[in-house]
């Protein structure tokens, strides 16, 4: 992973690089005399933010996406002022076969589908949230321990095939803090089937993080939290297999792989 860095006087801030796969981003620095304010690439919205002295693009690739060109456009109030061609790389993510004692949480029953029914749109609201306020992508690690599952795996359940991985999983000692990689605000906390304690935090711009499968937190809807702030503490609620932070990032509602915005490919032990 390659990253930009610049130092300032009050800190080392460090811009993740593009990288052009499913479930991967798109980052692109603008021209200093163009004036965009959306961007769009393979459908979806991405963001404009100033970094390092300088306006950038940054747009999500959805998971499903296939190796192709696709054209990342630039727009100013709605009319497309400029675009570039980009290619997304073939990227073929492995499996994970994991065995869950709960049945229930492999094959939920009927109150338990209408419990997932009902906590969906709720969960679409939170991951809609999003305030126009520059995101801080220096993010630090929420947790420091062993990662034992990446973003992107083609997971089964007791042999039954779900839905590809869209984090990644950080094993480590129930009740262990949990921290907030960036300021921001909590959109949404509560209790959910399948993610036990669950925790949604806004960075500006709609880049979003989750935290699941948490014991406990201690932040509520709409609070202020500053980085670094612990939000939060490791539990084994909802589908889990053992204690862990399941850890999400997302863009405008759509997953990508978190190892792309941490400041490096391991979760060193605190």
């Amino acid at each position: 992973m390659r990253w930009v860095l610049l130092f300032l006087p009050w800190l080392l801030y460090a811009l993740p690089s593009s990288d052009p796969r499913p479930g991967g981003v798109v980052i692109e620095p603008l021209p200093s005399n163009l004036t965009v304010t959306s961007v769009r690439f393979v459908n979806r919205e991405g963001i404009v933010f100033f970094g390092e002295g300088r306006w950038w693009a940054l747009a999500p690739i959805p998971l499903d996406v296939g190796m192709g060109t696709y054209t990342l456009r630039f727009y100013r109030r709605g009319k497309e002022v400029w675009r570039k061609l980009v290619k997304v790389r073939d990227y073929r993510y492995p499996q994970q076969h994991l065995r869950i004692k709960n049945r229930r949480k492999v094959i939920p029953n009927p109150a338990d589908i209408r419990r997932i029914r009902k906590e969906a749109p709720r969960k679409r609201r939170a991951k809609a949230f999003h305030r126009d306020r520059n995101p801080d992508l220096n993010f630090i690690w929420p947790l420091k321990g062993h990662i034992s599952s990446l973003f992107g795996l083609r997971r089964f359940f007791n042999g039954k095939p779900r839905a590809p991985h869209r984090g990644i999983d950080i094993a480590a000692k129930e009740g262990r803090p949990v921290r907030a990689v960036a300021d921001g605000v909590v959109a949404d906390a509560g209790n959910f089937f399948f993610s036990g304690n669950l925790l949604f935090l806004e960075h500006g711009k709609g880049v979003m993080t989750l935290y699941a499968h948490l014991s406990r937190y201690v932040v509520k809807p709409g609070e202020r939290v500053k980085k670094g702030q612990i939000i939060g503490y490791v539990g084994h609620t909802g589908r889990a297999t053992g204690p862990h932070l399941h850890f999400g990032v997302l863009i405008r509602g759509v997953y990508v792989d978190p190892m792309i915005f941490l400041p490096d490919k391991r979760a060193k032990k605190r």
